[in-house]
């Protein structure tokens, strides 16, 4: 099974439309990517002349779409603690470190976008892919 961060469901979302649901659906992410894809939505209208509406039923329509996803979070105080002691040891942002910590607590491969955050998942020997070669498989 796969976890995708925000940064590949934003492009898959991008480059796919509506075929992005056979990619997203009861695939995993985390709880903090409405955020994150709240505020690419939130950046594109302010730097593009995407109007409000187009920008609210955007937001909507990647709402309905995490519904489909299978969204997991920090469930524990020592899931707490183990994305700090990952975050530290590999200069990454608890955001990102968190996804390592599920990649790799629930056997999960990793799809990103984010070269950092690719290169430090290879390093910790979790299994990563970009959004390529996830579409691929």
């Amino acid at each position: 099974m796969y976890l995708l961060d925000s940064s590949a469901i934003a492009i898959i979302l991008r480059r796919l439309g509506k075929r992005a649901v056979n990619y997203l659906k009861d695939v995993y992410t985390l709880d903090l990517a409405r955020y994150e894809l709240g505020n690419v939505v939130w950046k594109e209208h302010t730097i593009t002349s995407m109007s409000l509406d187009e920008t609210i039923n955007k937001a909507g329509y990647i709402a309905k779409l995490l519904k489909m996803m299978e969204i997991k979070g920090i469930q524990s105080d020592e899931d707490f603690k183990e994305i700090m002691r990952l975050a530290l040891k590999l200069k990454l942002t608890f955001y990102d470190a968190s996804y390592l910590h599920i990649a790799r607590k629930d056997g999960l491969t990793l799809v990103t976008e984010d070269r950092e955050l690719m290169e430090k998942s290879k390093e910790s020997g979790i299994k990563a892919v970009a959004v390529n070669d996830y579409i691929k498989e």
